[in-house]
């Protein structure tokens, strides 16, 4: 029981927080050159376990959604240069909006698991409230992360700053969430 929870907590750490690539999903769009699976798992384990400064820490943070932005960036402008008709960049969409469906069904039931009887009993107040607001702003986050990606395949490319900036919220919101979880929640989240 206590591996599937770090399993599944991981998981939902992983979930836009860099693990993968900003832009990897299964596609019957023969686009593959575009999406890749990335890696970055070191960088961001770094960034929550060591004794960065708050300067050095955001610092990172900047560099690492950076990174995050122009990957994603380069698969979307990938994506459009790749000269796909409309019946094509509608098949896209529709596997994009199928795999959001599935992380937004994987995302429930983690929170779902995290916040059941079994866990929040061992939660303070304050913790518990933590974890409601982690995991709500989370949601809206990676939400609006989605319509950037959505829009940026159908209408217009927008600029890496949105999503340097999304992403930046996302490592910071992380950092903090990390920073007030009871230990039990973080036991073994990297190993």
């Amino acid at each position: 029981m206590r591996s599937n929870f770090l399993i599944l907590l991981f998981l939902l750490f992983a979930f836009s927080s860099g693990f993968a690539s900003p832009l990897f999903f299964p596609t019957k769009v023969k686009i593959s050159k575009c999406l890749s699976q990335g890696s970055g798992q070191k960088e961001l384990k770094d960034f929550y376990t060591s004794k960065y400064s708050p300067e050095e820490r955001t610092k990172v943070a900047e560099d690492l959604a950076l990174l995050e932005a122009k990957s994603m960036h380069q698969s979307l402008e990938c994506i459009r240069m790749s000269g796909l008709t409309k019946e094509e960049t509608e098949n896209l969409l529709q596997d994009h909006s199928h795999f959001k469906e599935i992380e937004d069904l994987l995302f429930s039931y983690y929170e779902n698991f995290l916040l059941s009887d079994e866990k929040t009993i061992r939660l303070s107040a304050y913790e518990e409230k933590n974890l409601k607001t982690f995991i709500d702003a989370k949601r809206e986050l990676m939400e609006r992360l989605h319509q950037a990606e959505q829009q940026s395949i159908s209408e217009k490319l927008l600029p890496i700053s949105t999503f340097q900036n999304i992403y930046m919220a996302l490592f910071l919101q992380h950092w903090e969430f990390y920073q007030t979880a009871p230990d039990f929640l973080k036991e073994g989240l990297f190993d």
